[in-house]
């Protein structure tokens, strides 16, 4: 009886042992695999993606200072300064900084809004020469809309070596920003009121723009070697009621 009770014993003292050993391996093989750089807080982690996401962006560089820069600065040798404010659009090409002014609401020469619109249409033309694009827009201030079509010639292609000449980095990384492809077209839409630049393109069909709605129809090219074309459609749409 005595040996009966020693054997149990013992046994149970070596299961004991048996079962802490593997305990022990346990938590060292848990300590060697999980370091403590491991161990990071979510948040910490979502910021981490955040940051990494946030790199990943292509950054463009333009030697152009702010105060040269033809969008945030003064605009020198442009039309923008006599524009500058008004709750009018235009299109632009960021190779040549050409812009055709596009008045829906109407101004006077000093630049004050025009209590009464123009009744009936008024269309005007633009070329840039064989550089640049050219448009032929159609405007209806009455019933506050446009129409019109975008020839591109040369600014099918944006330049971004020329467009640096123009736009300081802050302005073209902005207006890169709000592309949706990483080929868009040179020629954009600008709302003078704001200095926003919205850049054509191929896969964009239409396109809310502050108060505007802008339709966009690319067509089919006439030839092989033919420039591509656009027809535009532009509404003058506010919200309708203020919050």
């Amino acid at each position: 009886m005595k040996n009966m009770k020693l054997f149990f014993m013992t046994r149970t003292k070596t299961i004991v042992l048996i079962i802490s050993g593997v305990l022990i391996l346990f938590i060292v093989l848990f300590i060697a695999h999980v370091s403590p750089e491991e161990v990071v807080p979510p948040e910490q982690t979502l910021q981490e993606q955040i940051e990494a996401t946030e790199t990943e962006k292509p950054q463009y560089h333009s030697d152009t200072t702010p105060d040269d820069c033809k969008l945030c600065g003064k605009g020198s040798g442009t039309i923008l300064p006599a524009y500058r404010g008004q709750n009018n659009i235009g299109i632009i090409s960021l190779n040549t900084f050409t812009i055709s002014y596009v008045e829906i609401n109407p101004y006077d020469d000093n630049g004050e809004p025009m209590k009464k619109p123009r009744k009936g249409s008024a269309s005007h033309l633009l070329s840039s020469g064989e550089d640049g694009y050219s448009s032929f827009v159609s405007e209806n201030q009455w019933r506050g809309y446009a129409d019109g079509s975008v020839y591109f010639r040369q600014d099918e292609f944006l330049n971004m070596e020329k467009a640096a000449t123009f736009l300081c980095s802050d302005c073209l990384n902005n207006i890169m920003d709000q592309c949706w492809s990483d080929e868009p077209y040179g020629v954009g839409i600008i709302d003078f009121r704001t200095g926003e630049i919205r850049l054509l393109e191929e896969i964009v069909t239409a396109f809310m723009f502050n108060d505007y709605y802008i339709t966009c129809d690319l067509r089919e090219p006439r030839e092989d070697d033919s420039s591509v074309e656009m027809d535009l459609l532009i509404f003058y749409c506010p919200e309708r009621y203020q919050d």
